[in-house]
């Protein structure tokens, strides 16, 4: 079957481990209680036995042999028949030849040859069954580790390069695009020699560094690595340069950095460098990232590549921490949500210098990250000046030593609990709706769009899918009590709406449209409401009936709820179904913090003003605003409207306005605002108010969200709350829209995993970049700036003036389009709050975001003279005659708007292979084909011309 096929027919299948048998014939005979020893291997077997891990999983230890052919794939045929020779050596001659190398050691009978053969042969065997759909995911537990092994020498107790080994075998099984993820504490240099200029491979290391000090102390381990070639932009390095970086460092780097870039790449393989010596105790790493951090990371990365993962055991070095590490890894491929965790702790100011200074050399390759500002997205007056220089403090002729030996019994460890162990029974999802609902209806409207159609199409669409079947269906018949709907609205408001049960029809029409906004009643209207509810309650009671993580739900119930408030039906709402069962749990189950997620495109105002001034419940909602003019009008749904009293920052509100937005946003918006937040908020439920009226062709919505998307984010929101999340339909009007995306969401619940791609091959951002609305980057900027004052997860990735060190002011900041013209020049008006000339000295004195221009470029000679008009600064784009972000062609002297605009500048390049641009914003020089700018005397002229056009003055020299 081709890959292509395989991408369309995806499933779940089985978790497979790997070991190589023969891995303790491969010692360290010179120095026995070396911590690259099998004893590693020994205590994740064990591990995995104790908590029944290992009976859930096909276990692999027989492979398929490999030739030196293989090797050579990856590794140069001399350093494969070196390596090959030590058969012939003894014992002391084969140490000899470990000194040639950093930190190798060899057995001697070739035994170390035989088990660096297997471990790789472990890998690609993995990895084929993997790519053949025949496995969901795998875990190679093998030695010796790998990631220090380049294509031409062993290092730092690697011998051959397991994961290169395993992309090339995925390559071979027909992935286009290979993301290797290294979260060893130790970069993993070998790996990205490798693939430095090969543009399929994305690597991305999060590894000690300390700008050079730790090993392998090398200048290529730093941020300004990104590749070379075709593969320039295809590397990341996250160098880290302060120990004791915790889960909030590694989960803001994985929110902020990694997922965006790795989203963006959609990689069709995913290869994890799993070192563990990046955790808490270990000897030699020196960080405080937790077993249950690394299982959070693995969670988010499996979302890609339709799950296909391979995780491959690189270093770690407190035997027994690791092995909990492992088996909280292999949790999660299972399916299980990983365990909570509290993030405490804001990440380090280092560590966010660190994500800053990767996006500076990344931006311009990717758009994932055109959240973050750079001199070609701000106005002169908005130039961050981030102090994100390159150091290197390593003296390379200090003589490196060798890891002694480690006792394990000395280290720190961790004991089992019996929610590590695997319980016998097998997950569940559960299905609840009600078939009465057909009783509430509009008496007046026969097509009104929350219309008993909706829950039968949803249905209908999951049973002819063959979804239904596979979950636990319930037609709930669970009357909510007056005591239970009380926990949330009024005695009055119950007593009003039980007087409509009496009424004749004549009399419910008048009463809907004297007494209610956007109501239908009829006498069965309060029965059906109180069955939604109770549907509502009885998934709660089910799901905590249950270890968290056994159970999710999916309630198909209407009506709606989530613009009912205490006092008032309301929007098609009769009673709060998610209000109520927030209030439920926490009185019923002992739930101390509650997350409800509404990502409904109209606002829940109902649930927002219930839970306003509350402390223990969290309302975040991703909603059409319309700067106030849309449906709720008149409420408080602004990103400013952050709660009051116990609740203020327990309102979390993401208001897009302006465009139709799509995927794209959505998904920004949860990984920049949603996630961190929700993680530091670490909730012990979560609701999701799901109204698919953001999907495509709502009526409504007229937004564009996919059923991917809202898959996705089900399944990121299913990392929380240790996998306890009930999902309970709101609104949604488009029949067809709505089946789809509940069936998306109801799969990933089931199924625990992201099978469906989150686009079709034609429209992956690798060859078409993604477009971010810009005025979703405003909303989300404007969320974050007024939220990192009650979530320290966010703070120092804002875009605030504060953050920079420049005094700028809050109204000149505040930019609707990303401007990058200077708003001054439609009036003609040169005026400026800072003055020209000192702008430049800015620009000159120092990298902004580490933007440092080549000294000079090939394609100068491209730089034609100056026409006889000269420059003209002020000028629109010659195409769509649009005044903002506009750059002039340096050699025909054309003008056209730029990337964030309308891209002209970079079709003009395409159409007339016409090579530099200047910006008449910042008067930066950039070269499409070095993908960099330049600053070289050469373009002097040019710049002079247009900083007098812009300024009225002469530019300084």
């Amino acid at each position: 079957m081709l890959f292509e096929d395989r991408q369309k027919n995806r499933s779940t299948g089985p978790t497979l481990i790997g070991f190589n048998q023969t891995q303790n014939e491969h010692e360290n005979t010179v120095c026995p209680t070396h911590p690259e020893s099998s004893d590693r291997i020994l205590k994740i077997k064990e591990a995995l036995t104790k908590t029944k891990i290992l009976e859930k999983c096909t276990v692999l230890t027989n492979f398929l042999e490999i030739d030196d052919a293989d090797l050579e794939v990856t590794h140069d045929k001399s350093m494969v028949k070196d390596l090959m020779e030590s058969e012939k050596k003894t014992q002391e001659d084969i140490n000899s030849q470990c000194e040639k190398y950093d930190s190798v050691f060899m057995t001697e009978f070739q035994n170390s040859m035989k088990v660096a053969k297997d471990g790789v042969a472990c890998v690609r065997d993995l990895t084929n069954r993997i790519m053949a759909n025949e496995a969901s995911n795998g875990f190679a537990v093998v030695r010796p580790p790998g990631h220090h092994a380049d294509s031409v020498s062993p290092c730092g107790f690697c011998l051959f390069n397991n994961v290169a080994q395993a992309a090339e075998e995925a390559f071979f099984s027909g992935a286009e695009r290979i993301l290797i993820v290294d979260l060893d504490v130790h970069h993993g240099h070998g790996t990205q020699r490798i693939f430095y200029d090969d543009k399929r491979v994305l690597y991305f290391s999060i590894h000690r560094h300390e700008h050079g000090l730790f090993w392998p102390h090398l200048p290529e381990s730093d941020f300004d690595h990104i590749g070379s070639g075709k593969g320039l932009g295809y590397n990341a390095n996250l160098a880290l340069n302060e120990t004791g970086c915790t889960d909030s460092d590694y989960l803001s780097i994985i929110f902020h950095v990694l997922l965006p870039l790795a989203t963006q790449f959609d990689p069709h393989f995913v290869i994890i460098s799993a070192g563990f010596d990046a955790l808490l105790g270990d000897p030699l790493g020196g960080m405080c990232l937790t077993p249950d951090g690394y299982s959070h990371i693995l969670y988010h990365l499996k979302s890609l590549a339709q799950g296909r993962m391979l995780v491959v055991l690189e270093g770690g070095y407190n035997h027994q921490i690791s092995a909990v590490a492992v088996q909280r890894c292999v949790r999660v491929l299972l399916g299980y949500a990983p365990f909570s965790i509290e993030l405490n702790e804001a990440p380090k100011e280092s560590t966010v210098d660190s994500c800053v200074s990767l996006v500076s050399v990344l931006r311009h390759h990717w758009n994932c990250f055109d959240y973050f500002p750079s001199r070609t997205s701000l106005r002169l007056a908005q130039w961050p000046i981030v102090n994100t220089k390159v150091i290197y403090n390593y003296d390379p002729t200090t003589r490196r030593a060798d890891t002694g030996e480690i006792i394990q019994d000395e280290l720190a460890s961790t004991e089992f609990t019996a929610s590590d162990v695997i319980p016998t029974e097998n997950m569940e999802t559960l299905i609840y709706f009600n078939e009465g609902d057909d009783a509430h209806f509009d008496l007046e409207e026969d097509n009104h769009p929350e219309k008993p159609a909706r829950t039968r199409r949803i249905l209908k669409t999951l049973r002819e899918s063959g979804v239904l079947e596979k979950c636990v269906d319930r037609n709930c018949e669970r009357i909510a009590t007056n005591e239970e709907i009380r926990l949330v609205h009024t005695k009055k408001m119950l007593e009003h709406l039980r007087t409509t049960e009496t009424m004749k029809d004549e009399e419910l029409m008048e009463e809907a449209e004297k007494e209610f906004n956007s109501i239908y009643l009829t006498r069965d209207t309060l029965k059906v409401a109180r069955k939604a509810v109770g549907a509502v309650l009885q998934s709660v009671d089910e799901i905590f009936e249950k270890d968290a993580g056994q159970r999710n739900a999916l309630v198909i119930v209407r009506p709606p709820g989530h613009h009912a408030s205490a006092s008032k039906s309301s929007g098609f709402c009769i009673f709060n179904n998610v209000a109520v069962a927030a209030k439920y749990a926490q009185r019923r189950h002992k739930a101390k913090r509650v997350l409800i997620l509404d990502w409904d495109v109209h606002h829940g105002n109902g649930t927002q003003e219930i839970f306003y001034e509350d402390s223990n419940v969290m309302y975040m909602s991703i909603h059409r605003h319309d700067k106030g003019n849309f449906y709720p009008i008149g409420e408080p749904k602004d990103y400013s409207d952050v709660g009051e009293g116990a609740g203020e920052g327990m309102s979390v509100n993401v208001p897009f306005s302006g465009v139709q937005m799509g995927d794209n946003e959505y998904q920004m918006a949860f990984q920049r605002v949603i996630m961190p937040i929700a993680y530091q908020f670490n909730p012990d439920l979560v609701l999701i108010s799901a109204g698919f009226d953001a999907a495509v062709d709502d009526p409504l919505g007229e937004y564009k969200v996919t059923p991917e998307t809202f898959a996705l984010m089900t399944y990121q929101l299913s990392s929380l709350a240790g996998g306890r999340i009930i999902t309970v339909l709101e609104g949604g009007y488009n029949l067809t829209s709505i089946s789809n995306s509940a069936q998306a969401v109801c799969e990933v619940l089931q199924n625990r995993s992201m099978l469906r791609r989150l686009r079709e091959e034609k429209e992956q951002f690798a060859t078409k970049p993604q477009k971010i609305e810009s005025s979703c980057i405003k909303t989300i900027r404007e969320v974050c700036a007024v939220q990192q004052k009650y979530w320290s997860i966010l703070k120092g990735f804002q875009v605030t003036p504060s953050n920079y060190g420049l005094d700028i002011d809050d109204e000149a900041y505040d930019d609707d389009s990303i401007d990058m013209a200077d708003q001054s020049s439609s009036s003609g008006s040169s005026s400026s709050s800072t003055r020209p000339s000192h702008n430049l000295e800015i620009m000159d004195s120092g990298p902004a975001h580490a933007v440092v221009p080549l000294a000079t470029c090939p394609h100068l000679k491209e730089v034609k003279p100056l026409p006889p008009a000269k420059i003209n600064a002020r000028t629109a784009c010659s195409e769509c005659q649009i005044g903002a972000e506009v750059w002039t062609c340096l050699t025909c002297y054309k003008y056209n708007c730029g990337r964030f605009v309308n891209e002209h500048a970079m079709m003009h390049h395409l159409s007339s292979s016409h090579p530099m641009a200047l910006s008449m914003a910042d008067l930066s020089v950039w070269c499409y084909p070095c993908d960099s700018y330049v600053h070289n005397p050469a373009l002097i002229g040019a710049k002079s011309a247009a900083h007098e056009s812009k300024f009225g003055e002469t530019m300084p020299s």
